[in-house]
């Protein structure tokens, strides 16, 4: 939430990087990460570019957060709290919220009154400590590059990237790998080959 609008403001607004910018948070099965999305024109800018300027973003997010007042910090926490503390418009918002607990074998039903009470004891701190954590010497960074391709990209030659495929649900389209410019940065090719030397982490279940 407080990531939101600096991050529209310096890669939309100052930038004119595209419309659809965004933040959000991650919880890939209890590891939690957050990511920065960014969709930009083929024939404006290029996907390395744009990575340069959410590595630019991150930066600036961070000198703000330092000079973040404790006024402002409390505001936004307040906010934060109001939002959570909101009546569910329809039946349907409530099922949805239990029955994820249940899916997931967690089972906190009250968990966000579990929030509001920890986001009570949240301060300017605990943000910037946590930011300068996953900023760190020892952060792992995932940079996805979709790049557009074709007529309207000014490319001369729309290439065959997809073939039809038999599937349940619909056509599953195959992959063409570009390679990088980008220096000193590790390029993935091989998505299987690369996920196959990770360690896999247990299931881990965010119960407080």
């Amino acid at each position: 939430m407080h990531m939101e609008e600096p991050c529209f403001d310096f890669l939309r607004t100052k930038n004119t990087l595209g419309y659809h910018v965004y933040p959000a948070t991650r919880n890939t099965s209890g590891i939690l990460g957050f990511s920065v999305t960014v969709t930009t024109q083929a024939t404006k800018y290029n996907t390395e570019f744009v990575d340069k300027k959410i590595e630019e973003f991150f930066l600036y997010f961070e000198n703000k957060l330092r000079n973040l007042s404790e006024e402002e910090f409390t505001a936004q926490v307040s906010a934060l709290i109001k939002l959570k503390q909101t009546n569910d418009s329809h039946l349907g918002e409530e099922v949805e919220r239990n029955w994820n607990e249940v899916i997931t074998q967690q089972y906190l039903f009250d968990r966000l009154a579990r929030e509001i009470v920890a986001l009570k004891s949240l301060t300017k701190h605990h943000l910037l400590d946590w930011f300068l954590a996953f900023r760190g010497k020892y952060r792992r960074i995932l940079s996805t590059h979709v790049v557009g391709y074709g007529k309207q990209e000014g490319d001369l030659e729309v290439p065959q990237t997809s073939t039809a495929q038999d599937s349940l649900f619909a056509k599953i389209p195959e992959l063409t790998f570009l390679s990088s410019s980008v220096l000193n940065f590790p390029t993935i090719m091989d998505i299987q080959a690369f996920t196959s030397t990770l360690n896999i982490l247990p299931y881990h279940k965010i119960l407080k």
